[in-house]
């Protein structure tokens, strides 16, 4: 504000609210061009994957089938590391509280609901309270951030064991799975950008930072644990999501 100032100040201010001004649009724009981009790439790929699929029901050449299930494979990580990139911007700009509150578990029971259509039933498992876990968090960036921590538990956990979403009264949202211990060096470097557990694992390797920036702009970092409290193997990752009454929601 410069409403105030002395008109010496005022140069001054003038000139670092202009400098504001433009950091805000050009990190706006950034946001918008992978938001954007991401988006228009839908629906060339769903056609591109619709023609790879045609291809392999049409031809008679066995070669010929194989290639088009490669591509039509390629096409679909292509598709997800777009929705990645949604997700991301969403993230980074998007609001995320919101001047009401919904039930945690219903945004939690939508996307386990969901993911059952393509993972077996004994795959994954939701705890939640039998009372409702109030929140403003929108439950759409739950729902972002809940998706996110079961794939990448399902894709480096162990495929013998569970994966398990709880939910605490208290709105601690923890996602665990079994497997290999990650070294602590790893785990500290996980959340970042295009990290993965190794080089040969697979996923974006985005998820876990998108997961990152929205527990922080929330107010409560992505805690990593690995083993498991009160295991000697698997991983743990656990955010607190605001919940109505412990003094951060609705702000």
């Amino acid at each position: 504000a410069s409403d105030d100032l002395p008109s010496e100040v005022l140069p001054l201010a003038a000139t670092l609210n202009a400098l504001l001004d433009r950091l805000r649009a050009a990190f706006e724009a950034e946001r918008s061009l992978a938001a954007n981009t991401a988006h228009e790439l839908r629906n060339p790929l769903a056609g591109a994957i619709a023609q790879a699929q045609r291809i392999q029901k049409e031809t008679g050449e066995p070669h010929v089938a194989r290639r088009g299930a490669h591509i039509e494979a390629t096409l679909k990580r292509l598709t997800a590391r777009a929705e990645r990139l949604m997700q991301l911007a969403r993230a980074e700009g998007g609001r995320l509280r919101l001047d009401r509150t919904s039930d945690l578990r219903d945004a939690l029971r939508v996307v386990i609901d969901d993911m059952h259509r393509s993972v077996p039933q004994d795959r994954l498992s939701l705890r939640v309270p039998e009372t409702p876990v109030m929140s403003d968090v929108d439950p759409d960036a739950v729902g972002i951030l809940c998706r996110n921590l079961v794939e990448n538990a399902l894709s480096h956990g162990s495929p013998s064991s569970p994966v398990e979403v709880i939910l605490d009264p208290d709105g601690l949202l923890t996602v665990s799975n079994d497997g290999p211990v990650v070294p602590s060096e790893t785990l500290e470097r996980l959340a970042g950008r295009f990290e993965r557990a190794g080089s040969s694992a697979r996923g974006s390797g985005i998820g876990l930072s998108i997961v990152s920036t929205i527990a922080e702009r929330l107010g409560s970092p992505l805690t990593l644990r690995s083993p498991r409290p009160g295991r000697e193997s698997g991983f743990e990752a656990s955010v607190r999501l605001a919940t109505v009454g412990d003094g951060t929601a609705l702000m």
